[in-house]
This record gives structure tokens, sequence and C-alpha cells, in this order.
């Protein structure tokens, strides 16, 4: 059996689906890799791909504390880093322990994995589409207190081994390997999952945060709209509001990106894991926006120039204005569905270096 160490930031999902994705990549072609898992995102994550894993809950990244879905909360941030940095000497030796028997360690884009490569010998990995410290930057001028953790994880952060940098790409810089967006692979046919959420002949209008909770908009115009079925992903609970409305639980038991490929249209936050996920099926987007992360318009560009996405604001997402556009977009042909996926691209490099 071969083993990797995986350290994954708990910023939002898209961080360990794309992780999940490439260790899904590689056990196909070697199925006895097992993969050791550290991070705070729930379990049940990993569960729905993988099998032969490890679990281990450990606070392995701070990235932006986020008050919603589409706000974060950098005193907050700041904080928690104060607390996380520098890495402590006992925190890593007891990580060390755990990864002495792997070969690599994968980094997305939790920085204290290439700590424990510098420490142990193993070669660390970065696979990023950005690093923390290039998001950091644009808030140094007004939190000057951030300036310290800016430029130590912007130390650590050269310090890996080896760099993969993923489609969409926030900077382009030295790096061992430059791929397409990452996402899980598909299981179920849409046919199946919209009999299972009984969509009959409506239209299928999939609204997703990434992962972090966020209040629906006002029902009152989505009533209004009698052909489409509103499901809105990673709710306290399942329950069905009207005859056209599910909040759905976090832990539903559906597959997102099956969620995602039967969809007509998906209205998300700008997102890696929600990008790549779209890009896969060729699904229709509209993407809220987030003026405070740097990483939000790229996406949104990204989305807009591949997949044809209308972007609004996070005010347009409240007052129930996109309904229109949604809409618009449901006349117009689907985008064409992209099977070339950036994790087989990586599994194949990471299987070179093991």
């Amino acid at each position: 059996m071969k083993e990797i160490a995986c350290f994954v930031s708990p910023h939002g999902f898209g961080h360990a689906t794309r992780t999940i994705a490439v260790v899904e990549a590689l056990q196909r072609s070697h199925s006895d890799i097992h993969a050791h898992f550290f991070t705070t995102i729930p379990e049940f994550l990993f569960e729905q791909t993988l099998t032969n894993f490890s679990y281990h809950p450990v606070l392995v990244d701070v990235g932006l504390v986020q008050r919603t879905a589409l706000d974060s909360d950098i005193p907050a941030t700041i904080k928690q880093l104060d607390r996380l940095l520098p890495f402590s000497t006992s925190f890593i030796e007891k990580l060390a322990l755990v990864c002495s028997k792997c070969s690599l360690i994968v980094c997305d884009i939790a920085p204290v994995g290439i700590a424990v490569g510098q420490y142990t010998g193993i070669p660390s990995i970065l696979v990023e589409n950005f690093t923390w410290d290039w998001i950091y930057q644009p808030y140094l001028e007004k939190y000057p207190k951030l300036t310290p953790h800016f430029l130590f994880l912007k130390k650590l952060f050269a310090r890996a081994d080896y760099r993969i940098q993923t489609e969409p790409l926030c900077f382009p810089t030295l790096r061992d390997l430059h791929c397409g967006p990452i996402f899980r692979r598909m299981k179920e046919h849409p046919t199946s999952l919209r009999k299972q959420l009984k969509c009959g002949d409506k239209k299928l209008v999939i609204v997703t945060m990434g992962g972090v909770f966020q209040q629906p908009p006002c029902y009152s115009r989505m009533e209004e709209v009698d052909d489409i079925l509103f499901l809105f992903s990673g709710q306290e609970e399942t329950t069905r509001v009207g005859k056209n409305i599910i909040l759905l639980g976090r832990n539903n038991g559906l597959y997102h990106p099956d969620l995602l490929n039967a969809a007509d249209l998906v209205v998300c936050k700008a997102g890696y894991s929600t990008v790549a996920e779209c890009f896969q099926a060729g699904t229709r987007v509209i993407s809220v926006g987030r003026d405070d992360f740097p990483e939000s318009a790229i996406l949104q560009s990204y989305l807009e120039e591949k997949l044809g996405a209308v972007s609004i604001t996070p005010k347009m997402y409240q007052n129930g204005s996109w309904i229109s556009i949604a809409c618009d977009l449901l006349a117009k042909p689907s985008p064409t569905p992209v099977s070339k996926n950036g994790a087989d691209q990586v599994a194949s490099f990471l299987n070179k270096l093991m």
C-alpha cells in the first residue's frame, strides 16, 4: 500500500473537492493508494467519493473567516492567524509522525503541509489557483496587522518542492504543471436525480453557496414562476417551501456534481468547485460576485468567457432581481460539457513522483 498525505484548507468546500478529485483519479490507476486527509472540512464530504482514506480533524489553515457565504471578516481572520502562525515545533512534529510512511504531501492550499514536508524530507506538492499571500495583499494597507502573516505565508508557499497551478488561474508563476479545471466526476444520470427531486416538467434551478450557509432570498418572486423548481443546497435541514422551492440540508445524500449536472441553471457564489463542476456539466450559470474577495472577479470572468454566464451582485441576489435573468438564460442553449479533467493531469504528475 502506498500512502499520501493531503493537507486541505477548510475555506469553503472547493479545496477539499479539488483534492478529492485528484485522489479519485490516483486511485483509479492505483487502487492501493491510501490518502490521509488533514482538515476540518466535514468527513462526509470525503465519504461521498472515496473509500480508501483516513480522516484527521485538525485545523491546518485559516484562509478567510466568513461572516456569511458572501462576506469576509478580516479582523477575525487576523485573530485566528495570530493563534495558528507561526506553526509551533510540537504541532509540526505531531503531524510529521502521522505522515512518516507517506511518499508525498499534497497541499491545497494549507501551507502547514509544506512545513511538514520540510521537516520530514517528504516531497510537498502545492496545488492552487491562488495562495493566501495573494488573497491577503489587497487588505494590507487597511489591516497592517495582517502583514506578518502575509510575509510568513509568502515565504512558505515558495518552499513547496513542486507547484501545480489549475484553471481558473488567479496569477501565473513558475510551476511544474499547469492544468485545466479539476472536478469530481459525475455518478448518476440526470434523469434519475430529477425523478428523485420530483421535478416533473419544471426547469431545475440550483442555488449553491459553496458549502457556507447563506439565508435564501425572498421567496415571493420565486413562487410567481410556476415552471421552475428552485433548490437551495447547503441549508440547515431539508424541507419543501410551497410548491416550487426545496431547501436541501448539507448532508443530504445527493452528490453535488450530479445535482449540477441535472440542473438547467446554477446560481452560485463564484467559488472554485462550483465553477469546475459546472464546466464539466455544461451548465448555464448566474454567478454572485464578492467585492471583498480577490478571486471572485477572476472566476466570474472565466464563467462569462467559457459558459456564457451572467454575473450579479449580492444585492441582486438578495432582492430576487436575478430571477428574470434566469428566465432569459433558460431560453438559451446550454453550454457544451467538458470531459477533460485536470485531476487526471495532476494524478499522472503525482504518479511519476511516486
